[in-house]
């Protein structure tokens, strides 16, 4: 994995990383940042009880939370990610298997679903690879600020 990892941080908030490094990986490769869904599934579970909730993962990168969710019979997730290269390697993984889970090419701080769609939204680490300039984390520059309220402001719309 050490061949994939950035020279900077500041790559982190990249496509072009984000599309070489999926683009190295093998296609079933998968890593979760923080938690895994096991670790977290009884406080999702308690917050969605509803298990035809409508699901938004924004930026889900190759993480098993989506599948483990669906899985666990959360049917309707919605993944996006704005590297091309992994939703298509996770549309070919998961279309036999998970069949109702759909995956999106798309930017989360431009996102074109309709308002009202999802129930819940869930930014397990985008937001992190986001925050990655350099500067102070506690007082980041106005251009990181304005994408984190672009996705925020999506999210609630």
């Amino acid at each position: 994995m050490a061949s994939v990892l950035p020279q900077k941080n500041e790559e982190y908030g990249t496509k072009q990383y984000w599309d070489q490094r999926y683009s190295q990986e093998p296609p079933d490769a998968s890593f979760d940042w923080f938690k895994s869904y096991e670790d977290v599934a009884d406080i999702l579970r308690e917050l969605i009880p509803d298990r035809d909730a409508r699901i938004v993962m924004l930026g889900c990168g190759n993480s098993k939370l989506s599948e483990e969710m669906y899985d666990d019979g959360y049917r309707h997730v919605v993944n996006t990610d704005y590297s091309g290269v992994l939703i298509n390697n996770m549309r070919r993984l998961h279309e036999h298997t998970r069949p109702e889970m759909e995956w999106h090419e798309m930017d989360i701080r431009s996102l074109t679903f309709d308002a009202d769609t999802f129930d819940v939204a869930i930014d397990k680490g985008t937001m992190d690879a986001m925050m990655t300039a350099n500067g102070d984390v506690w007082d980041p520059p106005s251009n990181i600020i304005e994408n984190c309220n672009r996705e925020v402001d999506e999210v609630i719309r």
